[in-house]
């Protein structure tokens, strides 16, 4: 049987038209490309949140929904820290719970959990009581689950990152549903760089970012233009054998077919 395939961009921080993010990014570049890459071996392909740049915007959001129209791929999204979550769900047309930007997207051999963690006017995440409620509720079907959401769940390793990450309550109140439940992976973006790590019994990723990406250098926190890279998820029947993998979309002429599958 086929392996489903979940394609997971991350971080666009599109503009509006007429605007720029920093001398030398690409985003709109990027993210067209990640796209139309990733749109041709995959389930669903997901947005996990900042897809606008700043302050969501209606002149950002006329820019992000411009770059969707461009490659007529259909698109999960997610909310982040500069998107406005009910904006989005205006938009775009998209399901909800209680105003927040929750909803279940069904997939061949199993399902994606999308998580609104956001909130409006500040940089960290959080889930409530009710969110956990739900997400426990979805997980006890037994059917292959991977959480999404935009703040990551675990720490980084510098203070500028780990303050914006999920709060300390939505951490545990995540880790307890999470460890009761066989889960495939909780997928996450927010802090431009590419990370994996334990988590309550399955394994947390982090996306990198297709506008920019982050570093450390010494002490200090590094940025650099980004790449039109996205993650990649897949798994058997029944969720075997799952595997994680970043994706860099490379120009056409600098592949070289092997063998057609």
């Amino acid at each position: 049987m086929p392996r489903t395939v979940i394609a997971q961009i991350s971080d666009p921080h599109i503009t509006g038209p007429g605007d720029e993010l920093f001398e030398g990014s690409d985003p709109v570049g990027n993210l067209t490309k990640a796209l139309q890459h990733a749109s041709q071996r995959s389930n669903a392909v997901l947005i996990t949140g900042d897809c606008v740049a700043r302050a969501g915007t209606d002149n950002e959001y006329r820019g992000f929904s411009e770059v969707l129209a461009s490659v007529d791929v259909e698109v999960a999204l997610c909310a982040g820290n500069h998107d406005e979550s009910e904006k989005m769900q205006r938009l775009y047309s998209l399901p909800s719970r209680n105003g927040r930007l929750d909803y279940v997207l069904a997939v061949p051999e199993g399902k994606v959990v999308v998580m609104d963690s956001a909130r409006l006017g500040r940089g960290d995440g959080a889930l409530d009581r009710d969110q956990l409620e739900w997400l426990d509720s979805e997980l006890s079907d037994g059917v292959p689950t991977l959480i999404a959401m935009h703040h990551p769940c675990f720490a980084t390793g510098g203070k500028a990152l780990d303050s914006v990450r999920l709060d300390d309550a939505s951490i545990v109140g995540l880790t307890d549903v999470v460890a009761r439940h066989d889960v495939l992976a909780v997928v996450s973006g927010h802090a431009h760089m590419t990370l994996s790590a334990p988590f309550a019994g399955t394994t947390a990723y982090i996306c990198p970012s297709v506008a920019y990406e982050f570093g450390f250098q010494g002490r200090n926190l590094m940025h650099r233009p980004g790449l039109p890279q996205y993650m990649e998820y897949s798994w058997g029947t029944g969720g075997s054998a799952f595997m994680a993998r970043v994706v860099t979309v490379a120009p056409d002429d600098q592949w070289f077919i092997m063998e057609s599958f």
